[in-house]
């Protein structure tokens, strides 16, 4: 998110006032997104829940389809639940800490030098109890607040990303890449495995988590979160059908309990694609094929 003006509790019950007006009976998620930049805006001038001001997003963001709300990213859906279920204080916890690095707040204290303490875009949390994923953001479990569990759950949007940068061919072609789940740190000891599937028959190759150097960088989104994102898998063509097919390939990747696929050869490097529409293997003769929005295997009589 970009930079959010910082507004006192009086400027912006008149801007979100403004928003309510427009918005009608049936807010669209860009009046709720504006009402959330608002929100934030407002963190700046209040350590506390200013209740009236948040009586009036309550009504707002409850007018909305839940759909609405649901397809925000994650800080900003946890928030907004929280409103609709009437948990203002923790709503009002959450969004001061959306706010850090977003919104400008005033000098509230300093370092031993003097200069004023830096304020950094915090990386979201989590707390996993598979199936679930929890937002460890302010509230959550805190008995000081009224806020429920449901209004912290993200399981929806961990999301496999994956690359394939290279393909290795022989008698056991090797794939290698990147992949990682969102919002969650990468770890080395988490499970990989390059799955093909032919209707309901599947074959799994374990692979290996790898250290990825080139993934790390300074920003919230890449502060080590992708250090252990590197994988490789060596596939056993042999252990397919023998009389052809075509097999579709998937990447799975596991996270104390959380497992996600998608699709192979999706997003590929330039070296990677070269092996597309090329044998990989002799025996059995197994050709890499580009079909229904990823990478198959083909083997060949």
């Amino acid at each position: 998110m970009v930079e959010v003006a910082a507004l006192s509790v009086a400027a912006a019950t008149a801007e979100l006032d403004r928003i309510v007006a427009s918005a009608g009976t049936a807010p669209t998620k860009d009046d709720v997104e504006r009402a959330y930049e608002v929100l934030l805006g407002a963190t700046a001038d209040s350590e506390l829940a200013p209740f009236p001001f948040l009586a009036t997003a309550i009504g707002l963001v409850g007018a909305a389809e839940v759909s609405v709300v649901e397809s925000l990213p994650p800080r900003a859906m946890v928030a907004l639940r929280l409103l609709r279920a009437g948990a203002a204080e923790a709503a009002w916890a959450v969004l001061l800490d959306n706010a850090t690095g977003v919104v400008k707040r005033p000098f509230r204290a300093s370092t031993s030098s003097g200069a004023e303490r830096t304020e950094w875009v915090l990386p979201l949390l989590t707390a996993i109890e598979s199936p679930h994923v929890y937002a460890d953001l302010p509230g959550f479990r805190d008995p000081r607040y009224s806020a429920p569990d449901a209004a912290y759950e993200i399981g929806d949007a961990i999301k496999l990303r994956c690359q394939i940068d290279e393909v290795i061919p022989g008698t056991a072609p090797k794939l290698s890449g990147w992949a990682a789940l969102d919002l969650l740190q990468t770890e080395p000891d988490e499970s990989v495995a390059v799955v093909a599937r032919s209707e309901d028959r599947e074959i799994r190759w374990a692979g290996m988590r790898h250290r990825r150097a080139d993934l790390v960088g300074g920003t919230r989104d890449t502060l080590r979160r992708r250090a252990w994102a590197g994988w490789s898998a060596e596939l056993d063509p042999a252990k397919l059908a023998t009389d052809g097919g075509q097999w579709m390939l998937w990447l799975e990747v596991g996270h104390r309990g959380v497992a996600r696929r998608v699709r192979l050869g999706r997003s590929v490097t330039p070296l990677g694609a070269r092996a597309v529409g090329k044998d990989i293997c002799d025996r059995p003769r197994t050709h890499l094929v580009e079909a229904a929005g990823g990478w198959s295997l083909q083997l060949r009589k």
